[in-house]
């Protein structure tokens, strides 16, 4: 009983981190965020992979996306804004690598497609729309490649 009272504790102090700004905490290799504090600038050895909830942002400091680094690699639910702060995307992630339902947005917020990764690859079927939100284009995917296009 104890056991599974401490994993709970930890589990939840875990999950209750503040997100950190990427480009000011970690930094990138090959896709992968790693910690970057002052003590292992000099030995490469002591730097970590992240985990925990990040976010990135522009030049002028506006938030860009948003979502949890898992062993250091994008993964989960990510939210991508322009910068007014308008969803731009919100899309699944999986060991860094786009996997799962997609969907991305005007500027009005209108939905501007949706469709499916497979481990970074296109697949199934993406529907297009325009800023009125008229279905105007469908294509099948398979392994990353159009198979077909049907324009309405």
């Amino acid at each position: 009983m104890k056991k599974i009272v401490v994993s709970i504790l930890i589990f939840i102090v875990s999950c209750s981190k503040e997100p950190v700004n990427m480009d000011e905490v970690l930094f990138d290799r090959s896709d992968q965020w790693i910690t970057n504090d002052d003590f292992s600038k000099f030995f490469f050895f002591n730097r970590k992979v992240y985990n925990g909830p990040a976010f990135n942002t522009y030049r002028s400091g506006e938030k860009r996306e948003q979502g949890l680094l898992k062993n250091g690699y994008r993964d989960g639910m990510w939210d991508g804004f322009d910068k007014d702060g308008k969803k731009r995307f919100s899309g699944e992630y999986k060991n860094g690598r786009k996997h799962g339902r997609w969907i991305g947005y005007f500027s009005n917020g209108g939905k501007k497609y949706e469709g499916v990764y497979d481990l970074g690859l296109q697949t199934g079927k993406w529907d297009y729309y325009d800023e009125s939100g008229k279905k105007t284009l469908e294509e099948i995917y398979f392994e990353g490649r159009i198979r077909e296009t049907k324009k309405l």
